[in-house]
């Protein structure tokens, strides 16, 4: 059978491609990249390059390249059907039958109950905030500034000190304890006499999921208890660490960052503050789960963790974990301790953008934090504190960005620029910068190779199609120009065809191109490989005239192909009249993207 798309995108997902090609062959760190001996040829310099980021892998060598999809079907000899079964297993993900079964059908049928059950829960604990019930929660609410219209956009609920309000609630709407039980939200008592609710005396924010629906609650205590914050255990339908607060609302912002914080209220607060692009972890650490979730989103993450030394060393373990999955990673963090829903309160949004403006790079967080460790007065210290921050500087793959730091690290601790840059390259490890500027040449080199025996117009298609889609990919502006001048269908080979179709549609819905996402379309590994291509080649431009140029001559060269394919079967000279025609149009053509 055929799986949904939706499927085949968690199911790739729940499988981060690093860790699975880990699991099959030894990889080694390189900048963003990981670098191991190919498994599809014999070489003894490492060429097989697997990008954490876009979550595929190429070989500089022999050009292999695909999604985790592609790489179990290349090393398990299988078909695609089979490697998403594979994958499934691996991630724990319950896979339909041909011909779904009973169980399946009554798995199926739970999870909607519980969606169900989780929205009337919602408008439950709503109602009690807004009934006499809930008159101290309201009024602690609107006590810490929160207004009306967002308390309602956010759902903000209250569940009464009753012990088993809800559970009666749910109770009068139809739902069986079973049921209730599997959605977390209802308790067995101790003493198995009776059931209780998991929630009570507590200020309800519902936990909403990318797709709007409520898939748990948060709730903070009112007046005195422990702990202060409960969250809702995880569910069939409700999993901490792949989920994050308010993104439903900050994936529509369109915006590449994302104002990451700890708390529910810091939350609402800068969002109350007209920062939409703001979401929470849920009272979990920040992991690769959480990542992979905000990478189809955004780009860049601004980290907004509470000033104390809890929240300094949640933003150190938070950083490794979004660098390492191809984020650019700023650091906040409000001044004289206060959180960020108490200075906005007292300073403002205009004083509260500043210091978005003014966040700091993560690795002058780092670097700042390893020097309250150490007493620069101390010659010891003094060394040891260069050290560290060499440590963190060379993981920096920009020589510029690197200057930067060492020269800070310099002023600051009176050892000179030449002794840290040469403790810079002996933590780095140059020979390995070395390895990936030869292992480039070597892909060019092969590559030319193989497109030689290639008829040179055909190659210059193959070419001028993956370059124009890599553009229409990345850049929504060329995208709105073009597609006016080239459509999905006239592309040349019916692979870009699709792979044009898809990106296209993604495109006009306001969503982003993720590369391996896009892979999971094409079930053959060579139709994989040629997706794929789209995406691991890389075209630079200086100049955006330079941009223009390469995709008028990229459009007309496709065109004008396809008319020559339809030149070979037209039979009649009415039909060689309208060829000639459209081809004097294509010469005539020019699309302007820039504004000179």
């Amino acid at each position: 059978m055929r799986y949904s798309q939706d499927l085949i995108e968690e199911i790739r997902t729940q499988n981060d491609i690093v860790e699975v090609i880990g699991d099959f062959m030894p990889l080694t760190r390189k900048g963003g990249s990981y670098f191991g001996l190919c498994p599809f040829h014999n070489e003894n310099t490492p060429s097989f390059s697997v990008s954490a980021d876009k979550q595929f892998y190429y070989c500089f060598g022999c050009g292999a390249a695909g999604n985790v999809y592609s790489f179990v079907m290349q090393t398990k000899n299988c078909d695609f059907l089979e490697a998403v079964k594979i994958l499934a297993d691996r991630a724990g993900i319950l896979l339909p039958e041909p011909e779904q079964s009973k169980e399946e059908k009554e798995e199926e049928k739970r999870r909607q109950i519980l969606f169900d059950m989780h929205k009337v829960a919602g408008r439950y604990y709503y109602e009690c905030l807004h009934e006499n019930i809930g008159e101290k929660a309201l009024y602690y609410l609107n006590g810490r500034g929160v207004l009306p219209n967002i308390q309602k956009k956010f759902g903000i609920g209250f569940a009464p000190d009753l012990r088993d309000s809800l559970y009666k609630h749910l109770l009068e709407k139809g739902y069986n304890v079973s049921d209730m039980l599997k959605s977390g939200l209802v308790i067995e008592n101790k003493n198995s006499q009776g059931y209780h609710d998991r929630f009570f005396n507590r200020l309800m924010f519902p936990i909403i999921d990318v797709s709007g629906r409520i898939i748990g609650f948060g709730g903070r205590v009112m007046g005195s208890g422990e702990p202060k914050y409960l969250n809702s255990p995880e569910t069939m339908i409700f999993n901490k660490s792949r989920n994050l607060y308010g993104l439903n609302f900050a994936k529509n912002t369109r915006r590449r960052e994302i104002i990451l914080v700890e708390g529910y209220m810091d939350m609402i607060s800068i969002y109350q503050a007209g920062f939409h692009n703001v979401c929470a972890s849920l009272g979990t650490a920040f992991n690769n789960d959480h990542a992979r979730v905000l990478k189809k989103y955004v780009d860049d993450v601004i980290l907004l963790y509470d000033s104390d030394t809890a929240g300094t060393n949640a933003a150190l373990r938070a950083i490794p974990v979004l660098v390492d999955n191809g984020f650019n990673v700023k650091v906040l963090q409000v001044p004289d301790g206060k959180d960020p829903d108490e200075f906005i309160k007292h300073n403002g949004s205009m004083e509260f953008s500043k210091l978005l403006v003014n966040a700091v790079s993560h690795i002058s967080f780092q670097i700042e934090c390893k020097r309250k460790n150490y007493n620069l007065n101390n010659p010891e210290h003094k060394v040891k504190f260069t050290v560290e921050a060499a440590k963190i500087l060379a993981s920096l793959s920009s020589d510029i960005e690197r200057d930067v730091y060492i020269k800070e690290v310099s002023d600051e601790t009176g050892i000179s620029e030449s002794s840290i840059k040469k403790e810079i390259s002996k933590l780095a490890n140059i020979a390995q910068t070395n390895f990936v500027k030869e292992a480039e040449k070597k892909r060019k080199r092969i590559y030319n190779n193989q497109i030689s025996n290639i008829p040179v117009k055909a190659k210059g298609v193959m070419e001028a199609q993956r370059e124009l889609l890599a553009a229409l990919s990345s850049n929504i502006n060329v995208y709105n120009i073009v597609k006016n001048y080239i459509k999905p269908s006239q592309f040349v080979t019916d692979v870009y065809c699709k792979a044009a179709s898809i990106i296209y549609d993604i495109n006009e819905k306001g969503g982003r191109v993720f590369p391996a996402e896009i892979v999971n379309h094409f079930e053959s590994v060579e139709e994989q490989k040629l997706v794929t291509e789209i995406f691991a080649v890389t075209f630079n431009y200086d100049k955006e005239s330079e941009l223009e140029k390469a995709l008028n001559e990229n459009i007309k060269l496709i065109k004008r192909t396809l008319l020559d394919q339809r030149t070979a079967s037209v039979d009649n000279v009415e039909d060689i009249k309208k060829i000639v025609e459209e081809k004097i149009n294509i010469d005539k053509l020019y699309i302007k993207i820039t504004n000179g």
